[in-house]
């Protein structure tokens, strides 16, 4: 049951929107701040909160958007001081004022929640609730931007913007995503289809924004036996250099000790032996770097993930990372069918310029190795020939 407190504030909260929003006012509408409120208690419930902390979060939600009576730009800060006035009023604690202030300051696009209080709010304030579709509700936030922001789009200029927001947007708890995750898919894939479409019809030059494995069998395939092949070959690379390292070590362990011994007496043998000796060493050198492990950071920036600027598949992109932050790049990771289409490709880019980097050194090795092991064979032949038979 609603406490007489939130009938209150309803109460107040609707006359208000009534007076101070205009006819334009079609997205932050007072249905905007009933749904806002109802997906607060739902998202409440789930957690099991208390019957306080329901009531600050319903607070805070049928307030975050009053400051539009007033203002549009920097609204929040509008609705925070009608929030403190009216609870103040109604003789609120001073210290739950605090956490309702708290929760509207939340629903700032650059602030990030820092409790569960706040997710909550950050999360209800994009709810699926309500009569109005995904569609509608665009059409009402692009007509209000004409108006009050004089911020006019073209039709390609509005969907791509829709995209962008959406790629990068997030849902803080769980519970969010399971209510609205799966209609934010639905409608992100829905503008990703409409944005292909203007590029076809007007030859736009905005870049494809659709999935690429999603529904495309042969590109899955194609991709996981790339993948495949990719670590396959790796494997082939570092047993190469492991038997270039075996058998450069093993031409220094037993040929170092034969030879000089011999040198005293044999002097002529000495540039034969350090051509074998020089051979050796940089194959092992470069066999060495080919099978060296790239230097990793173990850590990333949750906030590249949405750019795509990272891949939490790789083991060096976090294994310095705590747990939860891991978690929370996963799930953002998991959530979007295009930030994994990232993941995959950046994946299977970076793969294959570690591959090639090690054939490169690999074919160096095998180069050096040939070349180094004629020229001692050469000299040693030359050697005995000219200088040992002439003794």
């Amino acid at each position: 049951m609603a406490s007489q407190l939130i009938k209150d504030t309803k109460k107040y909260v609707t006359e208000l929107f009534k007076e101070g929003l205009t006819s334009d006012h079609l997205y932050h509408s007072l249905e905007h701040t009933l749904t806002a409120k109802e997906a607060v208690l739902v998202l409440a419930r789930k957690y099991h909160l208390s019957k306080k902390e329901s009531e600050i979060l319903a607070l805070a939600a049928l307030f975050h958007d009053t400051g539009f009576t007033q203002t549009y730009d920097g609204h929040e800060e509008v609705s925070i001081e009608l929030a403190k006035s009216f609870l103040s009023e109604k003789e609120y604690p001073s210290n739950s004022i605090e956490k309702v202030v708290n929760c509207i300051e939340a629903t700032k696009m650059s602030v990030q929640p820092e409790n569960l209080l706040q997710k909550i709010i950050k999360d209800a304030d994009f709810n699926t609730f309500g009569d109005l579709s995904y569609q509608q509700k665009g059409d009402a936030l692009r007509h209000e931007w004409e108006v009050f922001k004089n911020l006019k789009m073209t039709d390609e200029e509005w969907m791509m913007n829709n995209f962008q927001f959406w790629s990068n947007h997030q849902f803080y708890t769980g519970e969010a995503k399971l209510l609205f995750g799966k209609a934010k898919k639905k409608n992100l894939k829905k503008i990703a289809t409409t944005v292909e479409k203007l590029k076809r019809t007007q030859g736009s030059t905005i870049s494809s924004v659709q999935s690429i494995l999603e529904g495309n069998r042969s590109a899955q395939m194609m991709f996981k036996t790339t993948l495949r092949n990719h670590i396959d070959l790796t494997a082939i690379a570092d047993n190469k250099a492991n038997m270039m390292l075996s058998i450069s070590a093993l031409i220094i362990t037993i040929a170092m000790p034969l030879l000089a011994g011999n040198l005293q007496g044999s002097p002529f043998l000495l540039w034969p032996t350090a051509c074998l000796m020089v051979t050796s060493t940089l194959s092992i050198i470069f066999a060495t770097l080919a099978t060296r492990p790239v230097k990793t950071p173990g850590t990333t920036d949750l906030a590249k993930i949405p750019k795509g600027e990272t891949n939490l598949f790789f083991y060096g992109n976090f294994y310095k990372m705590s747990l939860d932050d891991y978690r929370s790049g996963i799930r953002t990771v998991s959530g979007d069918d295009n930030i994994l289409d990232n993941s995959v490709v950046m994946d299977l880019f970076f793969l294959g310029k570690a591959l090639g980097q090690k054939f490169h050194l690999l074919r160096l090795c095998y180069s050096v190795f040939m070349i180094g092991m004629t020229v001692t064979v050469i000299a040693f032949a030359v050697s005995f020939i000219v200088v040992g038979g002439g003794q």
